[in-house]
């Protein structure tokens, strides 16, 4: 490598201030990194000619296509299509994790060139302040992939392609450093080296080439990959010379932005505060300071002054930033929501709104995001393409976000209350960060609620500049949670169900018969109040036997279809299979047997042939739940869009379920066309393809779609095509024709988070089952009401309107009445130490009591009310001058319903109480009024 360098022109140097080594074409002093050289380029662009992003984009695909690598289009920022341990795409090597760059697969092109876009969200709280940082930012790669047979290049070319780029965009090479570093990350490690050019780190050579194992220390790895990340946006900054990356790079949003706010703009101030950031790390809120601090100095103005003119600026670049992330987080299929991406998504489209209200903007997010898509849609079909369908999602998510607020805004005052009753006046960060969690409300409109309710010296609330990053941070890995898992060393078991879906009977060879564990809940945890104490008391630890065959009809319980059922006859023995489970390759069938380990063992079943026989009408009726559910969902993308993903599904032989990722309810007009469309695809008797292909022949076919069921392991998928209609890697068994499902039927949809709805369906006999249970459901809600059932609409909301007309009805009757006894108690007062109170026990339900009791005490006719009736019930009010003086009257009633074999409580102005011994009511009452004299 060293040579290539030497070749080119370049020596090797020592940094005099990080002591980092170095490579440069001229003698210099510094790495060429920041911060041991300041930004140069801030109004002294380093090219020629000005690139915006797209232009910078379009010669580097164009100089690696010239240089040998084929362009391939970008992939989702959604990770998890492929992936089961992060939800976004943080880098260009993403792409090729984990089964290209394991060699388990063929790369797309090798060697390739790409244009990802990439977000990370782990220093959010820096985008718009420092003038480099961005939610989402286009990593331009080349990658090779070499094998030990196949070396496609490796150190020396891609050191020769990187100063070959760099100069061909007209920069001169004697502005290039090469900086020695090395690279760790995802289990691998590999030296790298550090592109910069005038004080700013525009690419990243890595070559991947150990693997780091569980004690530390590095294997060599066969394939060796070229990983390598050159910021674009960074090259479109440099070129420009303005003041941020922002201004290079959203220009025409950040301009319509500025006209929208009339925002003065000091392009001098911006510069300085860009090159002094650029010197500096910005991790956290002493960062921030420092960083404020440096460049009011330098400009010999106040830090009041200095915010007064950056803080708008920041606002806006931050909104540009924020939108353009969205975009391609919607438009990948990523609904906002309370969980996993979703979670990341609403984070930073909930924080643009909140830049927008510290704007003072009259425009809605809707507004904002029409210019964004605008802009983006002319070099990104794709957006374009989706625009509707990302405009109806930020319009939802915007009236959503009112309504989190108005509701959060009584939550925020309930737990600031509480702090102050323990005597806190500081607001945790970690109740901060769960109030946004939990609730979504953002800490500036807590510290708002505070300011508003509370003087300066009595609640204070502080917000870390780092807070979004810190919940961020929180959010942006998968946590995947492993289970023991039995280990078992067995020859692959042969799935016959894949050779011929109609095999039911089969003969196998016995391999082994095992004991495996199977721990069940002996006790309710939740009735358990002493969990860890009597841990051990509270699981059963059995031990099930399971056989071990060498081939097998039975389906073991994977992707959402549970395992077939049958029996196993052993030397005329037949012994019921009640679930079948895959470890690896290798088929456990645990059996129901009253016989011992040692039984099989002593009789020597191992190695001998058995016959097995599954239970048919449960196979079929799986098989078509799961054809059926392959068919929904295609239905579903139909009526509701292609961005409709699959989040889950569960076959079931009477009702299946499958989740789907959507951004609202589904109507039941939308729901009926579904069903619709569904049925004619099963009248099509449309031909299920089933073939097993190469993950990357199969992935050039149909793309990530194939993963609707989640991601798949091994080189080698099964692909189940119904063609035209949809297609997806499932290891499930399937009907082989569409007309082998039957009937159809949805039976019902529920929301069961934010942006994920459930429906809910039956398939075949099922389905008819289901219409038949309907169908005497309105039979016998006419004969209720003796009429026919399409009579019944009109009867029930004929009789609804009557019952709550006589509802209402009674209630106002209830209320006279109540005042009636009002008037009627008004000369039963009695004065208890200075206070007037009344007890009675009269005729009337528990409303009529409360409204009898709060009337007293609102109205001051008395201090405190104590009212019961002869059902056992018991209720209690007290004024403000009887709360001065001490009276309790939550405790009071709940000590008299205590009399009553019950209990009660409330707050110090009203309670309630209960109890079955009814006799004893005058004594609850008598109760209240001793502890009202002994307060």
């Amino acid at each position: 490598m060293t040579e290539i360098l030497k070749e080119l022109g370049y020596t090797r140097q020592k940094c005099e201030k990080c002591e980092n080594h170095f490579w440069s074409i001229p003698e210099r002093a510094t790495c060429g990194d920041a911060p041991c050289d300041e930004y140069e380029f801030i109004g002294n662009p380093a090219t020629d000619k000005n690139y915006d992003l797209f232009e910078i984009q379009k010669a580097f695909t164009e100089f690696f296509e010239n240089n040998g690598h084929t362009p391939i289009p970008r992939y989702p920022v959604l990770a998890k299509r492929w992936r089961d341990d992060v939800f976004l795409v943080g880098a260009s090597i993403y792409d090729f994790q984990p089964w290209i760059t394991c060699g388990l697969v063929e790369p797309p092109a090798n060697p390739l060139v790409i244009a990802q876009p990439a977000i990370r969200l782990n220093d959010v709280d820096n985008v718009g302040r420092t003038g480099r940082h961005m939610t989402c930012f286009t990593m331009g790669a080349h990658h090779a992939f070499n094998r030990p047979d196949n070396e496609i290049y490796w150190k020396d070319e891609t050191v020769r392609l990187c100063h070959g780029f760099i100069d061909s965009i007209g920069i001169d090479p004697a502005e290039i450093t090469f900086i020695e570093s090395w690279w760790e990350g995802g289990g691998n490690a590999g030296p790298c080296y550090e592109v910069c050019v005038r004080g700013v780190e525009l690419a990243t050579l890595v070559f991947m080439q150990y693997k780091i194992l569980p004690n530390g220390d590095k294997e060599e790895i066969p394939l060796k990959t070229v990983d390598t990340g050159y910021g674009l946006e960074r090259f479109a900054w440099i070129s420009q010379g303005t003041p941020t990356a922002y201004d290079a790079c959203f220009s025409p949003v950040i301009n319509k932005l500025k006209e929208m706010t009339n925002i003065n703009v000091d392009e001098k101030i911006l510069a300085e505060n860009a090159q002094i950031a650029g010197m500096m790390d910005i991790e956290t809120f002493a960062d921030i300071r420092s960083l404020r601090e440096k460049v009011a100095d330098k400009l010999n103005i106040s830090i009041e002054e200095l915010l007064k003119s950056t803080e708008p600026m920041e606002a806006i670049y931050a909104i540009a930033d924020h939108t353009r992330c969205l975009a391609f987080m919607s438009a990948d299929g990523i609904i906002p929501s309370n969980v996993k991406e979703g979670y990341l998504a609403r984070l930073v489209l909930r924080r643009t709104i909140r830049f927008m209200k510290e704007l003072n903007m009259d425009e809605s997010l809707y507004e904002i995001m029409e210019i964004q898509l605008d802009f983006l849609s002319k070099f990104y079909p794709e957006i374009k393409d989706t625009q509707e369908h990302i405009m109806n999602i930020i319009n939802l998510e915007e009236e959503r976000y009112a309504k989190t607020i108005d509701k959060g805004n009584r939550i925020v005052k309930r737990t600031i209350k509480h702090l102050k009753k323990q005597n806190k006046n500081l607001l945790p960060v970690e109740t901060l960060i769960d109030l946004y969690d939990a609730h979504g409300m953002p800490p500036e409109t807590v510290k708002e609620i505070a300011e508003q309710n509370y003087k300066e010296d009595e609640f204070v609330v502080n917000i870390p500049d780092n807070f979004f990053t810190l919940v961020a941070n929180q959010h942006s890995e998968e946590k995947i949670f492993e289970e023991d898992k039995l280990e078992v060393d067995y020859p692959p078991t042969d799935l016959l169900f894949y050779d011929d879906f109609y095999t039911s009977e089969f003969n196998a060879e016995v391999l082994d018969v095992i004991e495996i564990r199977n721990s069940k809940n002996k006790t309710n945890s939740k009735n358990n109040k002493n969990k860890e104490k009597n841990e051990n008391k509270d699981f059963i630890e059995n031990k099930d036997l399971a056989i071990i065959l060498d081939q097998t009809a039975f389906y073991p319980e994977g992707g959402g279809q549970p395992s077939d059922l049958g029996y196993l006859n052993i030397e005329n023995d037949e012994i019921e299979v009640i679930h079948a489970q895959k470890i690896n390759t290798v088929v456990l069938h645990k059996i129901k047997t009253d016989k011992s380990i040692d039984y099989f063992k002593n009789n020597e079943i191992v190695g001998k042939s058995i016959t097995g026989k599954i239970d048919w009408n449960r196979r079929i009726s799986l098989a078509r739940n799961h054809t059926a559910t392959h068919l929904i969902l295609a239905s579903a993308k139909k009526v509701l869009g292609d961005h409709i993903w699959q989040a889950g599904a569960q076959k079931g032989l009477e009702r299946s379920r499958l989740d789907l990722s959507h951004y609202k309810r589904i109507s039941q007009e939308e729901i009926n066309r579904i069903e619709k469309i569904a049925n004619e695809l099963v009248m099509e008797n449309i031909c299920v393809d089933i073939t097993w292909m190469s993950r990357d022949e199969a992935e050039k076919a149909y793309g990530f779609t194939l993963y609707q069921g989640g991601t798949v392991p091994g080189s080698t998928i099964r692909v189940i095509n119904i063609p035209d209609i949809d297609v997806q890697a499932c290891a499930g068994t399937h009907v082989l024709n569409t007309g082998n499902i039957g009937l159809l039927k949805i039976n019902k949809t529920e929301r069961i988070q934010d942006g994920v709805e459930r429906i809910d369906f039956s398939a075949g006999s099922s389905a008819i089952n289901s219409m038949q249970i309907n169908d005497e459901y309105l039979r016998e809600s006419g004969n209720i009401f003796k009429v026919t059932s399409d009579q019944l609409p009109k009867t029930c909301e004929r009789f609804f309107t009557e019952w709550k007309s006589y509802k209402n009805e009674i209630n106002k009757l209830k209320s006279e009445i109540a005042n009636l006894k009002i008037n009627d108690l008004d000369n039963s007062l009695d004065e208890i130490n200075g206070l007037k109170v009344i007890k009675q026990i009269i005729d009337g339900d528990i409303k009529e009591l409360q409204k009898i009791a709060t009337d007293f005490t609102d109205n001051k006719k008395t201090d405190i009310a104590i009212l019961a009736n002869n059902e056992g019930k018991i209720v209690g009010a007290a004024s403000k001058l009887a709360i001065d003086k001490n009276i309790k009257i939550n405790d009071i009633i709940k000590e008299s319903a205590q009399i009553l074999g019950g209990g009660g409580g409330g707050r110090p102005t009203f309670a309630q109480g209960a109890g079955q011994k009814t006799d004893k009511i005058e004594e609850a009452v008598d109760l209240a009024i001793d502890l009202i004299k002994n307060s």
